[in-house]
C-alpha cells in the first residue's frame, strides 16, 4: 500500500474536525472538540484512511491509542504501521501508551500483538438488556439455547 502518513498533536488535530468513518479512534462531539491529544493518520490521494489516535486516560503520561482503518483499506497491516509509529512518538515525548481491544475483536487483538502489546487484563461490564446494546442479538441467542 502507497500513502502517506503524518502526525497531528493538540489543536492541530481540530484540523480533522468533521471527519467521519473513524469513530473507533477519533471522534468529535457536537462542538467540534475531541479527547484526542495526538494522532497518526494514513492518507490515500489525499483521502484519510487510517487514524490510530491517543487519548490521555489517567494521567497525563499515560494515553491510551485507538485505531480504526477504511474497511477497504483493512488487512494490509496499516493499523499495526499506525498504531507502532504513533507508540513510538509518544514514547519520545514521554508519554507510556496502553491500546484496549474489545475481547471479541479478533483484528484489533491481531493489531495489537504484531505492536509487540501484550494482554495485562480483560474488562467486563455490564450493559442495558433493553435492546439497545451491541450485544442485544448475541443476548437474545443465548437466552434461546438456554431456554431450550
Amino acid at each position: 500500500m502507497d500513502c502517506k502518513c503524518e502526525y497531528l498533536f493538540g489543536g492541530d488535530i481540530l484540523s480533522l474536525t468533521g471527519l467521519t468513518g473513524f469513530e473507533n479512534s477519533l471522534a468529535f462531539d457536537e462542538n467540534g472538540s475531541t479527547s484526542a491529544k495526538g494522532v497518526h493518520i494514513a492518507k490515500d490521494n489525499n483521502k484519510i484512511i487510517g487514524v490510530a489516535d491517543a487519548a490521555e486516560s489517567s494521567t497525563d503520561s499515560v494515553w491510551e491509542i485507538g485505531i480504526d482503518v477504511m474497511e477497504e483499506d483493512r488487512n494490509a497491516r496499516l493499523g499495526t504501521h499506525l498504531v507502532r509509529g504513533l507508540t513510538k512518538e509518544l514514547l519520545a515525548r514521554n508519554i507510556i501508551s496502553f491500546y484496549s481491544t474489545s475481547i471479541t475483536n479478533i483484528g484489533s487483538q491481531m493489531v495489537a500483538s504484531r505492536c509487540g502489546d501484550i494482554s495485562l487484563w480483560v474488562d467486563t461490564f455490564g450493559t442495558i438488556l433493553d435492546g439497545s446494546s451491541v450485544y442485544n442479538d448475541m443476548i437474545k441467542g443465548l437466552s434461546l439455547a438456554f431456554a431450550e
